[in-house]
């Protein structure tokens, strides 16, 4: 019975959705970094897997027509941005140049540790993407000629690590402007972390959007030129 239900076209995809929807309704009682939908949903996947002996193979086969969103979702991030339109021609120089420094931080960051561990160059080409989100970053690490499922799995980690602490990380910070709350969450933990700006405000989840959008065409160009300077 198991196996029957395990092989179905569509086990992967509704097993994902129905402990999504659990996750949200525990987070909506207990808010906490730990009870962030996508986190705790990623926890519950696992454990079901593990608890029934069910191979990830088998999981992601029914599971791969979710990730078909990726894309289209992501592009319906502009919407809440064009909204913002106003702001954003506003302060469009000061937003260019912070993500310019979060992406050139970013990618630096990822390269120097690479160097200092001793790790590969391939390493490097895989997680110099780390930020961007995951229909970006597949593109670029393919380019690079990196791993992509390496890529693929830190920037889900990378995700749900900004989802679940950034809003706790603003407060400590005190950065309390929306624009640049919004930003600095969209440049660091991309479309994950873009959900959770949305729910602290309009204003942050539409300049968060546009983090997505700039860091990924920014890492596209710096990325390549840090891997060339540091690995040749």
């Amino acid at each position: 019975m198991l196996s029957l239900i395990t092989n179905s076209t569509y086990f992967g995809a509704a097993i994902t959705v129905a402990l999504f929807i659990v996750a949200s309704i525990i987070n909506k009682y207990w808010k906490n970094p730990f009870t962030t939908p996508l986190f705790l949903a990623t926890i519950f996947v696992i454990v079901v897997l593990l608890s029934f002996n069910i191979p990830y193979k088998t999981y992601n086969e029914s599971a791969k027509y979710l990730t078909y969103f990726l894309t289209p979702v992501t592009v319906c991030f502009a919407v809440p941005m064009y909204r913002q339109l106003p702001l954003l021609k506003k302060h469009i120089w000061s937003i260019l140049f912070a993500m310019l420094i979060g992406v050139i931080g970013s990618v630096l960051s990822i390269s120097i540790l690479v160097i200092l561990l001793g790790l590969s160059d391939i390493i490097a080409r895989s997680l110099v993407s780390i930020s961007v989100t995951t229909a970006l970053a597949i593109g670029i690490t393919q380019k690079l000629g990196g791993m992509v499922s390496l890529t693929v799995s830190a920037v889900i980690i990378t995700g749900i690590l900004g989802a679940s602490v950034s809003d706790k990380l603003c407060k400590w910070m005190k950065l309390k402007n929306p624009i640049s709350r919004g930003l600095a969450i969209g440049n660091a933990s991309h479309a994950a972390g873009t959900v959770k700006a949305m729910e602290m405000g309009k204003i942050e989840g539409s300049f968060s959007s546009l983090g997505i959008v700039l860091s990924g065409l920014m890492t596209a160009v710096i990325a390549p030129l840090a891997i060339w300077i540091y690995f040749g």
